[in-house]
């Protein structure tokens, strides 16, 4: 359970910070979906979308991390700034390449939308994003048990506290092989071009919310969906508690058995149980460069 002593003093009354934990994880996905299917319904073109979407979620997430803190401790710092605004220069570039790739192809080769029935396109999203997810589980989960892609996704563990921007503390490799991997068999099984733009930023969107250092409280929410405090766990020093390896969707973690969801509870400390193995984490060049080295 996380010390006591960490505890962040708001100016909220305790009953309204409690409700304000409650509803920040459906109001910040509403919000940004609201968004982006707007874009959609005028008319723009669906990487543009994706484009748009992301930035405005990354501003919203950033308010929330503003208005309800979780570990004063676990702000950024000038270094994490810095590093993070490197990292998310490139990775952010290689991931958007990425996922932009996946959007231009689904534009051209995935079958024109029908109708737009809000229904049909929230049912077809559900399971393109179950399908995505599964396949980002499989990918994670060989990260850590693969010797050789730890060497690569180790280094998203090498910090020491979780906030929305270290997100991007991520190798490229392991970022856009992640990104392939999720998303180009959904174009391969005939989803909808804006099935799988929806999709796709719903996962996104989760990336970066499971990491922010607000007091999100995802109640009966966290049986179905991953949050901050699914991923803290995630994030322990003691690889027996580094569990949840789903993206958005609880399910696959449910079904394999690497569902781990404590209320009100959370890992001694985060980072990797042997940082000995890697470049500190403001070390971006070395952090690049070690995977390839014996």
């Amino acid at each position: 359970m996380y010390n006591q002593s960490f505890a962040v003093v708001t100016p909220y009354r305790p009953c309204l910070r409690e409700i304000a934990s409650r509803i920040a994880y459906p109001a910040t996905l509403g919000i940004c979906l609201a968004f982006v299917y707007a874009l959609h319904l005028n008319g723009m073109a669906l990487e543009s979308v994706l484009f748009a979407g992301f930035f405005f979620s990354l501003a919203v997430m950033a308010l929330l991390e503003a208005a309800l803190p979780f570990r004063n401790d676990w702000k950024p710092g000038r270094k994490d700034w810095t590093v993070n605004g490197l990292y998310f220069l490139l990775n952010g570039a290689v991931d958007n390449i990425g996922r932009m790739t996946v959007a231009a192809v689904a534009v051209y080769l995935a079958p024109e939308a029908g109708p737009s029935d809000p229904l049909t396109l929230t049912g077809s999203t559900l399971l393109a994003l179950l399908i995505g997810d599964l396949l980002g589980y499989g990918w994670h989960r060989l990260g850590h048990i693969s010797s050789l892609l730890w060497r690569f996704h180790g280094i998203h563990h090498v910090p020491t506290k979780l906030y929305m921007f270290m997100n991007n503390t991520v190798h490229f490799v392991d970022l856009f092989i992640g990104s392939l991997v999720s998303a180009i068999p959904l174009v391969l099984l005939g989803f909808s071009a804006e099935v799988i733009a929806l999709s796709l930023f719903i996962s996104g969107f989760h990336g970066f919310f499971a990491h922010v250092n607000a007091d999100v409280r995802m109640g009966l929410l966290g049986y179905l969906m991953l949050g901050p405090e699914h991923h803290r766990w995630h994030h322990s020093t003691r690889v027996e508690e580094s569990q949840n390896f789903g993206s958005a969707v609880a399910l696959w973690d449910l079904v394999f058995g690497t569902f781990r969801y404590r209320r009100g509870e959370g890992p001694q400390a985060v980072g990797v149980a042997h940082p000995d193995e890697f470049p500190g984490e403001h070390q971006l060049l070395r952090s690049y460069l070690s995977p390839f080295k014996r």
